[in-house]
């Protein structure tokens, strides 16, 4: 008999767990660097969860546009024959910009903006784990 697929959640799914998928936010970065703003959405850029500490961010505009670069990212990816895309950075002189697929079915995607002084490696790490602490949810 053939292996199931895993189900993907639905939005009314995922909303109802924003609350969780903000606590991990959380609890995966306010600890370990400074964060200008962090967005948990849907792959298709519908924000879910969102921390951001400059007034100047817009958690749902940073959803739909984390999503377009990831979907910009993933195709360029393929055009190349790579696998697909573990993760973008867009940086600056001022600022960096981490977005990740969440994977594991999940239909989530990750975006960490960034001061330009965080280090690059603690975001990656704590990407990493918040992504791990999503599927498992």
């Amino acid at each position: 008999m053939a292996a199931l697929a895993p189900s993907v959640r639905t939005l009314v799914e995922h909303q109802a767990l924003a609350g969780r998928y903000l606590a991990e936010l959380r609890r995966c970065t306010e600890s370990h660097f400074e964060l200008t703003a962090g967005v948990i959405a849907t792959v298709d850029g519908i924000e879910l969860a969102s921390i951001s500490h400059q007034s100047r961010y817009r958690p749902a505009q940073l959803a739909a546009m984390a999503s377009s670069l990831l979907a910009v990212a993933a195709a360029a990816s393929r055009e190349v024959d790579q696998s697909a895309c573990e993760r973008l950075i867009v940086e600056s002189g001022a600022s960096k910009l981490l977005i990740k697929p969440v994977g594991g079915g999940s239909a989530l995607l990750l975006c960490l903006a960034l001061p330009s002084q965080v280090l690059l490696g603690k975001a990656l790490w704590a990407a990493e784990e918040i992504t791990r602490s999503l599927r498992s949810i």
